[in-house]
């Protein structure tokens, strides 16, 4: 599955006037929806190129809320949160990540709503499919706030592989909307 999702992706990278498109759709939806919780705090992610959500992505999340927090990649899959900024540095794993301080995950606590990446989500039980380090499955172990996934819609599936340790997102946001689980 994981290999199918990635073909799709590397078709829109060879198609970038479709994907623009399916970005910006995926883009106001993401908005709406993080904005719905009333502009506070937020994290997210900042999509590589063959992700959902495109170069307009973080600044539009950033717009809609109080403090947007995205990941910083450390050894041993730990993610760490630093708030937005214009200042934007390429990271370990070849995310841009900002520069300034940074917070565990339990600054996760303090936000209304988490966006993060998938290559597939669940329709049944919001199983995400992601890249296999479980980066995120860690940061969110623990924390009871609203969780969104961000897949174009061909990876909104009936089911996707798991394991225990995986945390479901609570709603899916893809180029047709947002999906609540």
């Amino acid at each position: 599955m994981r290999e199918q999702h990635h073909a799709y992706r590397r078709h829109l990278r060879d198609n970038p006037e479709l994907k623009r498109d399916l970005d910006r759709s995926i883009t106001a939806h993401a908005v709406r929806y993080v904005a719905s919780f009333g502009g506070g705090n937020a994290a997210a992610y900042h999509p590589l190129p063959s992700e959902p959500g495109g170069g307009g992505f973080v600044a539009s999340l950033a717009a809609a809320s109080r403090n947007l927090f995205l990941p910083v990649s450390l050894a041993g899959g730990v993610l760490h949160w630093t708030p937005h900024t214009e200042v934007a540095r390429p990271g370990a794993l070849g995310i841009t990540e900002p520069a300034g301080a940074r917070f565990n995950s339990n600054v996760l606590r303090s936000c209304c709503v988490i966006v993060v990446p998938a290559l597939g989500v669940s329709r049944r039980d919001g199983m995400r499919l992601g890249k296999g380090a479980g980066y995120y499955d860690r940061a969110l172990a623990g924390v009871a706030v609203p969780t969104v996934a961000v897949v174009y819609a061909r990876e909104f599936v009936d089911g996707v592989p798991h394991d225990a340790h995986d945390v479901p997102a609570d709603a899916v946001i893809t180029e047709d909307g947002v999906f609540e689980l």
